[in-house]
């Protein structure tokens, strides 16, 4: 199908303004050179030349200065000129002849339809005019005139033309690359819209899942009835996990994905993540080790969340792939020099062997070896995706040497800058005690104010609950709290608003988002309302212990751990 750059009239349009503006300047400079030819020549209708001139010279002004009537203008610079250029060539011959076909241009910028057409016809003819002059001229000179004037023209009309085509044909270009702009961000809107909502509408109930599965385990119950409970909890853990990959790789692919640079031990990482698999792994029936080179500085300054998240999805990938033997994930020291050092990890099994065909194929989204595998294990096939952006943000890449039948073995390197082991850090199992403090619960769901009351509670504080963000203000303003943990999505006042509402009113307690929503832009929001920090549900204990010691000044027993250089600690 040809092209077509007139279909769009707003195109068009901003074009023919563009040129009318670029017109009337041209205009005016090319009008002042018609008053100096003038002055120099003496031509012998001197009256109609200074008419001609000024009248361009005027028009022109007017076409600059009010830009908004540059069309009314441009139509009324043709009505002069139809008439008066022809008169200008009659009555003083070759002089006018040899300019006014030059303004040949002027209508190709300044008009458009039949009035450019008149336009061009009249001044690119008045050449053949000067035969009417009474006096003499020199008629080589005039028929040349009339050849190179006619071509010139024509060149100028062509030229001029396909300016206009291009420029409009850009200009569509530029309209459809901002609207496709504007869709992809209107996408981009409601994408981020439905994760948070899917995050929050799945995360409320899964909280409640697997907060009172570890309230209930956390507690003397049968031994028979334990393992199915934990079973509860390793289901919803994995759902967790499931919906985890599904948020991060939206934010991978909008390039949203934040790392954070803290100091942490890879072998306290290493060892979680072993720990963390090691009852699935001896429910197959294999061996889960971890190995890590004795040279190697296991302090070091990353984002050890990323990291685990790494090593969780390889180590899982791994044991549900291998039915016998051993999967080894394994620690080792590379390039390294005093302050920073490059760290090789790799997963490596005795699994199913992925054939070499395949093996590109593993790390694209939504896909796996070949299609039997998802009926055979399971899986959304976004792990190993995950695993290569993830590693790729952190600096390094992600490569695989498998055979079919030989299990596989994946392995990155990641260069990290070393830190020092100097304070204990690591929170153990044992609970913080904060007796005789308190805090108010904002959560409109009935279950999950029964799983913060319980989790809370355990660590000796007193718990008030606020059924949404309205009755948190009330109660906040009525009496005093050490905390408060405010979910946002709650009816009558969200969170945001209510921590808004009490900073306006000069509370200054610290104030924790409690919330299912982690989209950014939501932690963002609340973060700007005047809230201190946020937690995420399903609730992590670990987090949730780490956050109250944070505000509340408790106790928790620790373990070797790591600061980065340069960090004071007594």
């Amino acid at each position: 199908m040809p092209k077509q750059y007139s279909t769009k009239p707003e195109s068009f349009g901003e074009v023919t303004s563009a040129l009318q503006k670029a017109g009337f300047k041209i205009l005016l400079v090319f009008s002042l050179l018609i008053l100096a030819v003038i002055v120099i020549a003496q031509p012998q209708n001197v009256y109609v030349a200074v008419f001609f001139g000024l009248s361009w010279c005027a028009i022109s002004v007017a076409g600059i200065i009010f830009s908004n009537y540059k069309e009314p203008l441009a139509k009324l610079w043709a009505i002069l000129t139809i008439p008066v250029a022809p008169y200008l060539v009659i009555s003083n011959g070759l002089m006018p002849a040899t300019l006014v076909p030059i303004a040949t241009i002027f209508p190709i910028l300044l008009l458009s339809n039949g009035w450019r057409i008149s336009a061009m016809v009249v001044l690119a003819c008045c050449t053949f005019l000067v035969p009417f002059y009474e006096g003499d001229y020199d008629k080589g000179l005039w028929l040349r005139l009339c050849v190179t004037n006619l071509v010139v023209s024509l060149l100028i009309y062509a030229l001029a033309s396909q300016l206009e085509k291009a420029l409009v044909e850009s200009k569509n270009k530029t309209l459809e690359l901002n609207r496709a702009l504007a869709s992809e961000k209107q996408a981009s809107a409601a994408q981020s819209r439905f994760l948070a909502t899917m995050s929050h509408e799945i995360r409320t109930p899964l909280n409640g899942i697997l907060g009172l599965t570890d309230v209930v385990l956390s507690h003397d119950i049968s031994e028979s009835a334990r393992p199915n409970l934990e079973k509860i909890q390793r289901s919803g853990l994995s759902l967790n996990r499931i919906l985890n990959d599904i948020l991060d790789l939206s934010k991978l692919n909008a390039g949203k994905l934040a790392l954070e640079i803290i100091p942490f031990d890879l072998k306290s990482t290493a060892k979680d993540c072993v720990a963390f698999y090691a009852q699935l792994a001896q429910n197959k029936g294999i061996s889960l080790r971890i190995e890590v080179d004795k040279t190697l500085n296991t302090c070091v300054v990353g984002d050890a969340t990323r990291l685990s998240q790494v090593l969780n999805n390889l180590v899982s990938n791994a044991i549900k792939f291998t039915h016998q033997g051993s999967v080894t994930l394994g620690l080792s020291k590379g390039e390294a020099s005093k302050t920073h050092q490059f760290v090789r990890f790799s997963v490596k099994d005795t699994g199913d062997g992925i054939d070499a065909s395949e093996q590109e194929r593993v790390f694209d989204a939504f896909t796996q070896a070949n299609s039997s595998i998802n009926r055979m294990h399971g899986g959304t096939g976004l792990g190993l995706q995950i695993v290569k952006s993830l590693v790729e943000a952190m600096g390094g890449t992600v490569y695989l040497k498998s055979a079919v039948g030989q299990g596989s073995e994946f392995y990155f390197e990641l260069p990290f800058e070393i830190a020092d082991s100097v304070i204990g850090a690591k929170e153990q199992e044992s609970t913080p005690s904060f007796s005789n403090l308190t805090v108010l619960v904002a959560e409109d769901n009935d279950i999950n104010q029964v799983v913060a009351k319980s989790l809370l509670e355990d660590t000796g504080l007193k718990v008030t609950l606020a059924n949404n963000g309205k009755e948190a203000v009330e109660i906040a303003l009525m009496q005093h709290f050490d905390l408060i943990l405010m979910d946002l999505h709650m009816p009558e006042m969200n969170g945001s608003e209510a921590a808004l509402a009490l900073r306006k009113a000069n509370i200054t307690i610290p104030i924790i988002a409690f919330t299912a929503a982690v989209v950014a832009e939501e932690i963002d929001k609340a973060l700007a309302s005047g809230m201190n920090g946020y937690l995420t549900k399903p609730v992590n204990k670990t987090e949730l212990h780490a956050v109250l010691t944070k505000y509340l000044g408790g106790e928790m027993s620790t373990e070797s751990s790591c600061i980065a250089k340069g960090e004071y600690t007594e």
